[in-house]
């Protein structure tokens, strides 16, 4: 079955899409790493629809997902959702607009901005998101699924995941508020509209420490040290401190690490997503070169001092 066919079969089984309705509807499959997306258009409408990855499940817990879309759709932060299957496809309200991609940071000076607000209003939306993003512990699941799969670590993936205590020892030393968090916010899930950025796709949401969300998409966004200190002023609208640059720096390494291993696990589960490799070394790389230079180094003394 073609991926059109599939996104049409499913649409047949939400409710109010008979089959001669779903049959006019005009469908573009846009974008997506690991999932099917497509542009709806039917009887004036115009919707979007999420069909997950084949072998999705076994990292995302759609009860929580759906929970934490809808609260995010409650504080407007996300498309009002349409329909939400319990197989985890889901048709919300099409947004146009831009994906934050490298290329549309470069060439929009203000939509760094724009995440920043974006990213803020979430985490002060006092929403209670269902469940705990645990980096640490999703980290030793990846690399033992990993081993159970017969595709083992490699010695430099193993010595990058070695840091990781030393890391969470500095970070909990400071312990951030728990705040609600969208915890993927890569290009592909951010659309610019030139007014404001929409947050789309909630697998990984959970309630979170918020820089992480800020570290995440810098490390997608291949961010250097000046776009990271203009993106922490304009998500504090401040000057971040030292503490605050700091736990930035060392999260970011966290989140290359954990990114890594996950389309390592993705490539394991067979997945068709071409380049999940090549991502995973070039993440892995990055981390452990971040994790050898004097600012790491500095970054780690800075938070056990203050």
């Amino acid at each position: 079955m073609s991926d059109a066919q599939d996104a049409r079969s499913r649409l047949t089984a939400l409710p109010g899409f008979d089959a001669g309705r779903v049959e006019r509807a005009l469908l573009t499959q846009l974008g997506g790493l690991s999932n099917r997306v497509f542009k709806v258009e039917l009887d004036g409408e115009v919707l979007c629809l999420r069909v997950p990855g084949d072998g999705s499940d076994a990292l995302v817990d759609r009860g929580v997902e759906e929970a934490n879309a809808r609260a995010a759709a409650a504080s407007g932060l996300t498309p009002e959702i349409v329909h939400f299957a319990t197989d985890g496809t889901m048709l919300t309200r099409f947004v146009e607009g831009m994906l934050v991609t490298p290329a549309h940071l470069q060439g929009d000076a203000s939509a760094l901005r724009r995440v920043a607000a974006t990213l803020a209003r979430l985490h002060a939306s006092g929403a209670a998101f269902a469940g705990r993003f645990r980096a640490f512990e999703t980290m030793e699941a990846y690399a033992a699924e990993l081993e159970q799969n017969g595709a083992p670590l490699s010695d430099g993936h193993r010595r990058a995941l070695s840091q990781m205590q030393r890391i969470r020892t500095a970070l909990d030393a400071r312990p951030a508020p728990l705040r609600p968090c969208h915890c993927d916010p890569t290009g592909p899930n951010l659309i610019d509209t030139g007014a404001r950025v929409w947050l789309i796709d909630w697998e990984y949401s959970a309630m979170n420490d918020p820089l992480w969300d800020l570290a995440y998409f810098s490390i997608e966004s291949s961010l250097d040290e000046a776009a990271d200190h203009e993106l922490l002023a304009a998500y504090f609208e401040r000057a971040p401190n030292a503490a605050e640059a700091a736990r930035m720096m060392l999260t970011k390494a966290v989140c290359e690490v954990l990114a890594g291993l996950w389309s390592l696990v993705r490539e394991a589960q067979d997945n068709s997503v071409p380049g999940l490799l090549d991502y995973a070394e070039r993440t892995l790389s990055r981390a452990s070169a971040r994790m050898a230079s004097p600012a790491f180094s500095t970054a780690l003394e800075t938070l056990r001092d203050t």
